[in-house]
């Protein structure tokens, strides 16, 4: 904690500009005592994976083919159209938060969420690296899939990863920006998966629970996922709802949106598109679990326990992509 701190000091007495608040680009994470170097590429990529966040990857994958099953269930595509297309979509995202790992690195450290770039695990050049590597990798495999549509996508979702955490622009600093490319990820998402899979069916239920599910990734999760980070955030100069409002009114705010969220899409469900009620009833559950735990919860807390709504607001769309899968399953097997 006090070597990030003095890091911070250094940089700001180095730069008058930045003297008032340290921005992210100049910042650098230390080195953990003790820890030794990577030295292999296996161990190397493994830890990749694990500053890449396994858990968020998964709810990206399972955004895509619940999209692309929703078309495909009409159009027949299958495997052949659907193993390229997720390879390229899965390690576009990959690369997302591996290089918002890298740029992350000094207010991880004071936040003390201990992934291996900020712990001191996996060197800073080695991440940066594979990151590119992962994005030169995606949009090559969204070309060779054929056509021009995924690979267009590809590259949107990579630079709006690369516009989020990228020192010069760095939208994570204010919430608005935040959210707003956050939904622009979850949209982007959804659109690849029902593109992939044909394009074919009816529109609505996409349409819908993409909607839903961006909003709860963009206008949920961006704002909880802050309520842990302040210290961290603090220091970085990042002017999150939590940061600029105080921690009062953001809650009220963060325990507000879910339920909005939940009860707009159950809703929808009920009147427009029933299939989709596998989904919604996750959803409007873990919106409600997620406004009390934001209630009861504090960034003082021990992280354990602060991070406690943002622990909510995964399992909630674990639950509803899971559900909603499981019944586009059932209905190309009935299909079919």
């Amino acid at each position: 904690m006090q070597d990030a701190i003095n890091t911070i000091n250094t940089t700001k007495e180095s730069d008058p500009s930045t003297r008032t608040a340290t921005r992210p680009s100049e910042l650098r994470a230390p080195s953990a005592p003790g820890v030794p170097a990577v030295a292999s590429l296996p161990k190397t990529l493994a830890l990749c994976l694990r500053e890449s966040r396994p858990s968020v990857q998964i709810v990206f994958l399972l955004r895509f083919t619940v999209a692309f099953l929703m078309s495909a269930r009409i159009s027949g595509a299958g495997l052949t159209a659907f193993a390229p297309a997720a390879c390229a979509w899965g390690t576009a995202t990959s690369y997302v938060y591996l290089v918002n790992g890298v740029h992350d690195a000094p207010e991880d450290r004071m936040n003390n969420n201990g992934r291996p770039i900020s712990s001191g695990e996996l060197p800073l050049a080695r991440a940066r690296l594979v990151s590119w590597v992962l994005a030169a990798s995606a949009l090559t495999v969204a070309a060779v899939s054929g056509g021009w549509v995924l690979p267009a996508l590809v590259a949107a979702q990579l630079i709006c990863g690369y516009a989020y955490s990228a020192p010069h622009l760095a939208l994570k600093r204010r919430t608005s920006t935040a959210v707003l490319d956050i939904l622009f990820l979850g949209g982007l998402t959804f659109a690849a998966g029902w593109l992939s899979g044909g394009a074919a069916g009816e529109l609505l239920p996409v349409l819908a629970f993409g909607g839903a599910m961006t909003l709860w990734m963009g206008a949920v999760g961006a704002l909880v996922k802050d309520l842990s980070d302040v210290r961290g955030d603090t220091a970085a100069g990042r002017r999150t709802a939590l940061v600029r409002w105080g921690e009062r009114r953001a809650r009220t705010v963060c325990a507000i949106t879910p339920v909005m969220v939940g009860l707009a899409y159950t809703a929808t469900a009920v009147v427009a598109a029933p299939r989709l009620l596998p989904s919604a009833l996750p959803l409007l559950a873990g919106a409600l679990v997620t406004a009390r735990l934001v209630r009861v919860t504090s960034s003082d807390e021990p992280r354990s326990r602060s991070r406690l709504p943002y622990r909510a607001f995964m399992v909630t769309q674990y639950g509803a992509c899971l559900a909603q899968l499981g019944a586009e399953l059932v209905a190309l097997r009935v299909a079919g």
